[in-house]
């Protein structure tokens, strides 16, 4: 028997785990979607690792916090939200690591994520490769701010066998990037990696039939109705990690009250997910090989309901604790609460029109709000109207600039 490997304590401030803790979040979204897109047990066990790191912070915050009971009961309260917090971020790794070991557990979960290709999921998650010409070979991951400069996301690079996660990783020709983004900006970064060929999602190995008999009607109308459940509560429980730690930085009632709207939404949508794939069961040879999606299914709901764990505490009231403030200003992104003004920029324009560097500046729009009506994925004729509430996430160097298009009126006034 293997023996367990010991945990050496190292102490660090609250304000250095909870910002560790939000960053392993980041980067285990992106690693567990990647996991089951690609089929790819070594980004499984990339996210298995963050998830152990993520145990171990929250024994770490549990002991500061357990250190700062002489301030008495109003320091105990002040400091409950963190204690929340820190819980539910845990609760999220678990859910996180599981979806990401689907992987070894269905083999064939490519079969279904790969179906669903890029059209239709807001920000997917394709391979790009970097070939003779492009000005990115040579330099270090960290100097070409994918983010900020070019609207995607760099999860992870491959090189021959091995697999890159440092961001002062050098980019070389024939590398592969794994990369999450809008579809602009994905074609964007194709051509700037000088990558001519067709999107596909092979890594390392050649291409297998899909199981799937995308020829015979009833299976094809199926898995599209099952598509567009699956990209919303995929795409609904990210944007609930993201709202939850914003409305407890921020201390923001209506983000807050928000994710309890959407908490509701999901529940809905398993319900219909869950009749669905029961529905297209009896359609495929080995109904065993759903599994792995019915797991992913369950560990977003597990996600939501964390997620409203933590916006419940800001509906009870409790102010956030100034660690959590110098928590936040040393995180790499942002959400953003604006609505659109009269003036915007973006009142009467398409999404594909947003795709514009001049509007974007690397922001990507997570959800939209009209009247009592959340949307989570756009069409690219979708048309943006004055008074739509958009949530955005973003670098924090290009916050101000993105507000600024957004709603001109608000920005001038302050």
């Amino acid at each position: 028997m293997k023996p367990k490997k010991k945990f050496r304590y190292k102490p660090l401030s609250l304000k250095d785990i909870l910002r560790e803790m939000k960053h392993n979040i980041d980067m285990m979204i992106d690693l567990a979607y990647s996991a089951i897109k690609f089929g790819s047990k070594e980004l499984a066990d990339e996210a298995y690792k963050l998830e152990g790191r993520i145990h171990e912070l929250t024994y770490l915050l549990n002991i500061q916090i357990i250190q700062t009971q002489a301030g008495g009961i109003e320091q105990a309260k002040r400091l409950e939200p963190i204690v929340v917090m820190g819980y539910s971020i845990d609760k999220i790794s678990d859910a996180l690591s599981d979806i990401a070991r689907v992987v070894y557990i269905n083999s064939d979960i490519t079969d279904f994520t790969q179906f669903f290709g890029i059209w239709g999921v807001p920000e997917p998650i394709v391979k790009i490769k970097v070939t003779r010409g492009c000005d990115f070979a040579g330099k270090p991951r960290q100097g070409i701010h994918f983010r900020s400069q070019h609207g995607v996301n760099l999860i992870a690079i491959k090189r021959n066998e091995q697999w890159l996660f440092n961001k002062d990783a050098i980019i070389m020709e024939n590398d592969i990037l794994i990369i999450k983004g809008e579809i602009e900006p994905i074609i964007d970064m194709k051509s700037l990696c000088c990558d001519e060929d067709p999107i596909s999602f092979e890594i390392g190995k050649e291409k297998k039939e899909v199981e799937f008999d995308l020829e015979n009607d009833e299976i094809y109308e199926k898995l599209s109705e099952l598509k567009r459940t699956y990209v919303q509560i995929t795409d609904i429980s990210e944007t609930m990690i993201e709202l939850s730690l914003a409305s407890l930085f921020f201390n923001n009632y209506e983000l807050a009250e928000d994710i309890l709207e959407m908490e509701e939404l999901m529940d809905g949508l398993n319900i219909t997910f869950e009749k669905d794939l029961l529905d297209f069961a009896h359609l495929v040879e080995s109904p065993r090989d759903l599994t792995g999606i019915m797991r992913i299914v369950f560990s977003c709901e597990l996600i939501a309901d964390a997620a409203a764990n933590i916006a419940e505490n800001i509906i009870k009231g409790f102010e956030p604790h100034r660690i959590l403030q110098k928590a936040i200003r040393e995180t790499d992104e942002i959400v953003v609460r604006e609505n659109i003004s009269e003036d915007s920029y973006f009142k009467a324009k398409s999404y594909h029109e947003l795709q514009d560097s001049r509007y974007k500046r690397g922001f990507h729009i997570i959800a939209l709000k009209r009247e009592e009506k959340w949307i989570y994925s756009f069409k690219p004729d979708f048309i943006f109207e004055e008074g739509d509430l958009i949530i955005g996430l973003g670098p924090k160097e290009t916050v101000e600039e993105w507000r600024r298009c957004v709603n001109p009126e608000k920005y001038r006034e302050e």
